[in-house]
């Protein structure tokens, strides 16, 4: 399990990665319950939207977006947070998915950003999730 540090890592390394990057599509890969966000909510608040800032809150991850919702992510057991782009990679444990191709058999979500880089939310035992919430709504 991801502790504390390591969750902070991630946020660190996100932070200077994401913000400005705009969201083009999302794709969960045969797991609903790592992605339970509704199809009209996914089109209305995520598709187009710009990251604004990724935060943390104990052991959750927050990526606020330019809509006003957040993606909200608790990496639980075994999930990672892989960012591919052009120029540069970030994330993950040091195993076969930093490295290996991706999408691999642990992916259960794929955010595709404009400029062709991409975020892989990767848990081998499917305990993780990633929801769309409004920013508003999310404690302090």
């Amino acid at each position: 399990m991801p502790e504390l540090p390591e969750v902070e890592t991630v946020r660190r390394g996100l932070a200077d990665l994401l913000p400005g990057q705009a969201i083009m599509r999302a794709t969960v890969f045969d797991s609903p319950k790592s992605f339970p966000n509704s199809p009209t909510d996914v089109q209305q608040f995520l598709y187009g939207a710009h990251v604004t800032a990724v935060r943390r809150r104990a052991k959750v991850l927050m990526i606020d977006l330019d809509t006003r919702y957040s993606l909200v992510i608790h990496l639980k057991m075994t999930g990672q947070l892989i960012f591919r782009g052009a120029n540069s990679f970030a994330g993950g444990h040091p195993n076969d998915s930093l490295i290996g191709e991706l999408p691999d058999r642990s992916t259960r979500v794929q955010i595709d950003f404009t400029d062709g880089s991409r975020l892989f939310f990767n848990d081998q035992r499917k305990f993780g999730w990633m929801k769309l919430m409004p920013t508003d709504e999310i404690e302090n």
